[in-house]
Formats: C-alpha cells, structure tokens, sequence
C-alpha cells in the first residue's frame, strides 16, 4: 500500500550577486538622500530662528523718523501721531496702521509709510489745499477764517485768509479741524471749486443765503446773483462775458441765475448786504 507522497516547494532561485549589489547601491542612496534632507530642513530651522532673533534685536529696532511733505502740519505732529516706540523692532511697525493714524490729522490727505533698514522710518505726507477760509458767523466783526479744502475739510482756524484765497460766508459754523463742514455750507463750496482763477482772482466772498442761493461779492457794491449751485460752467461763463464787456459803474447786481439771459442792474432787495 502506498502511503502519501510529501509535495515540497521548489527551492527560491539564488539572487544573481550583481542585482544584489545594485540594490544595497540603491538603498544606500535613498538613505543618503532622506538624510541630506534632514540636514537641510534642520538648517532652515536654524536659519529662521536666528533670522528672526536679529529682527528682534536692538541692532534692527528704531533710531531715525523722517517725515516729509509735513508743510502745514508740522514734523513733530507727524511724529505724535504716528505713535512709534523708539525701541520697536523694525520687523514689528504696521506701516499701514501707522499711515492711517498720521492721515487723521487734519491737514493730512495721504500718508506712506516705509522702512529704512536698518533703523528707521520715513512717513510721506500729501496734505490738503485749502481754497477758501469760511468767515465764523455772528455778530461782531470776523475774527477767525476756517480754512477748508475742496471736499470741505476743516484744517485749521486762521486769523487772516491767505491771499489768493476767497472768503465763504455759509449758514453753519465750521467745526475744529478735522471735521468737515454741514452740508447747508456746501453749495458755497462748489462755487468754490469751480470759480476759474479769472473769477478767483476777483471774487471777494462767497455768500450762502438762506433758500441756498449763492452770491458772490466783486467789491466796489458789485455782486453776482448765481441761484442754486446748479449749471455752474454756464453761470460763471455768463458771468466772465458779462465782465469782458466792461465793468459796471456804481453799485449793481449781476444776475446769471438764467445763465442764457444775464442782466445788470441796481441793488435789489435780496441782495446781501455788502460792507
């Protein structure tokens, strides 16, 4: 009787030496590549902590602050405003929060920011341009102007009016500087700013009455009825041939309020009254 027969496997073939060889070469590669890695980011590491503790270290922080443009509003304002520590690392100043704090002072319209490695910072001031100074209101004579920018910003209060500049009489009084003016005040502002400098040169206030009409006061009795602060290109070309064509003698009103139809007459009742 025959009893089972024993199945075995047949024997793994023998790895041929130079394929064996190739592998320990290859692993050995891989084991070299997997560690320059290691150095490499290790050496990132190293580099960055030691970059930001020289960021970080007197040698970086802030010295020297120029300031420039600041005319009207004076370096040390800037300064003030800024709020820089002389001990802040360079690396740490927010150049767009420090701008936004310099551009709330009044005369201020944009500030820029910028480092100068390896210790300081320069701010770059635009300010505004005042065109008119506003007479403050009430009785008594005029005492002190506030002088405004075409979008009606207050920068400061003056004594006199710059030359050069005309004087806004409007309903509502200006506040500090900084604020920006009632909205009654604005259409005496768009005259402002659109008076051509012929007109400019010889208007000597811009007068808001009540209903917002608008007057301008040429001196010698002479005024200008403009109307509402409408069609103003027409209104002020009326009124520059109306002055090409001679002047008027002794007091008179120069009625451009239907700018097709301007007419020259005596002092009417509405008129203000010009001192």
């Amino acid at each position: 009787m025959t009893g089972p027969v024993d199945t075995l496997e047949p024997p793994a073939p023998a790895v041929e030496p130079r394929i064996w060889q190739r592998r320990v070469v290859v692993l050995r590669e891989q084991g070299r590549r997997r560690l320059r890695w290691v150095i490499a980011g290790a050496a990132v590491v190293v580099l960055v902590v030691v970059l930001l503790v020289v960021l970080h270290s007197p040698v970086l922080a802030l010295r020297h602050i120029w300031v420039r443009g600041a005319t009207n509003t004076g370096t040390a304002a800037v300064v003030d405003a800024a709020g820089l520590s002389g001990s802040t690392p360079l690396v740490d100043i927010d150049t767009a929060a420090t701008a936004s704090r310099v551009e709330r002072l009044p005369w201020v319209a944009r500030a820029v920011v910028t480092r100068n490695w390896p210790d300081g910072v320069t701010v770059t001031v635009t300010e505004r341009v005042p065109v008119a100074g506003i007479a403050h209101p009430g009785s008594g004579p005029v005492r002190e102007y506030a002088l405004v920018d075409a979008g009606g910003h207050v920068l400061t209060w003056s004594p006199a009016v710059p030359p050069g500049l005309p004087t806004l009489v409007a309903p509502v009084a200006p506040g500090p500087g900084g604020t920006v003016l009632a909205e009654a005040d604005r259409p005496g502002l768009s005259v402002v700013g659109a008076l051509p400098p012929a007109l400019t040169a010889r208007v000597l206030r811009v007068v808001v009455a009540p209903g917002a009409h608008v007057w301008l006061d040429l001196g010698h009795r002479q005024s200008v009825a403009l109307g509402a602060a409408s069609h103003l290109p027409a209104k002020l070309a009326a009124l520059t041939s109306v002055l090409a064509a001679g002047p008027a003698s002794g007091a008179a009103v120069i009625d451009v309020t239907v700018p097709d139809e301007p007419t020259v007459g005596p002092p009417t009742a509405g008129a203000p009254p010009w001192r």
